[in-house]
């Protein structure tokens, strides 16, 4: 009796640890459990996130890819019509020194060349030149617009379209240039019709040598940049294909990654609940039916 007394005695002490063993691994558990919800709720909102971030991601990346294209078409077809424009300014040009040529040196200032000249500028020339430079202007604008959305494009991981040369913007200032000297060109014949001049054809010369510089130099510009301007807007192109791409493998495969760490955390809720609620994780043992 003695024995069975004493024995009774010795399995309270373990049964009472084993009973606050099972409610602190419970307990541990459950925190566990809170933290699984926390991260799931968490997952969940990270994977929201991401969708609501890629719809005005793959909005702007378009909106300066549109900018982009329309600036370098502008640009593409403004040197298309500026050379045009140059290449009828300098045949006028050409025109007006033959008939400086006939003019000659001593010219009479009452010369009916004088007036052919005057003309000649007046209603060719000078019509075309302002042609150039309005499209030149056009061409400058179309340059800083594409500088500018290429700024925010570059801002892309390992992307970098190079931006347009100053240079090809600086086609307005030579067409200024050459509109400057057409102003000259008028007020010299001016002189020369009021006696005011006496070579007449080396002061005419002289003045549409001045013009024909920034005309030669507009179309050089245009045959080292129109190809590059095409080049341009195919870089453009490509560019913008592969950040969209890249937006959606990386919105994808987040998603995809999301999703498997929540199936994860739910899996983990769900064995700490049955632990917490029984006592004992879930058996993996496969019961055989034999």
């Amino acid at each position: 009796m003695g024995e069975a007394i004493s024995s009774k005695l010795s399995t309270k002490p373990a049964t009472t640890s084993r009973r606050w063993l099972d409610i602190i691994g419970r307990i541990v558990v459950a925190v566990i459990m809170v933290l699984a919800v926390l991260g799931l709720i968490v997952n969940v909102a990270v994977l929201v996130g991401v969708w609501t971030a890629y719809g005005p991601a793959r909005s702007a990346v378009t909106d300066v890819s549109t900018t982009l294209t329309q600036a370098l078409q502008v640009a593409d077809k403004g040197l298309t019509r500026v050379n045009g424009s140059v290449q009828n300014a300098r045949q006028s040009l050409t025109q007006v020194n033959d008939e400086a040529t006939q003019l000659g040196d001593r010219a009479q200032t009452s010369s009916p060349l004088i007036t052919t000249l005057s003309k000649r500028v007046d209603n060719e020339l000078a019509p075309r030149i302002e042609n150039a430079r309005t499209t030149a202007v056009s061409i400058h604008d179309a340059v800083v617009k594409v500088n500018s959305a290429l700024v925010a494009l570059n801002r892309f991981p390992d992307v970098t379209v190079p931006s347009l040369s100053n240079e090809l913007g600086s086609v307005s200032d030579r067409a200024q240039e050459a509109q400057v000297a057409a102003q000259d060109l008028r007020v010299t014949l001016a002189n020369i019709k009021a006696g005011l001049v006496t070579k007449a054809e080396s002061a005419v010369k002289q003045v549409t040598s001045r013009i024909d510089v920034p005309l030669a130099r507009i179309q050089a510009l245009v045959n080292t940049y129109q190809a590059k301007a095409t080049q341009a807007q195919e870089r453009v192109s490509s560019t913008t294909n592969t950040i969209l791409m890249l937006l959606l493998v990386t919105a994808v495969s987040l998603t995809l990654l999301l999703i498997i760490f929540s199936a994860g955390l739910v899996l983990l809720i769900y064995v700490c609940w049955l632990y917490v609620r029984y006592g004992h994780f879930p058996s993996l043992r496969v019961v055989s039916t034999k």
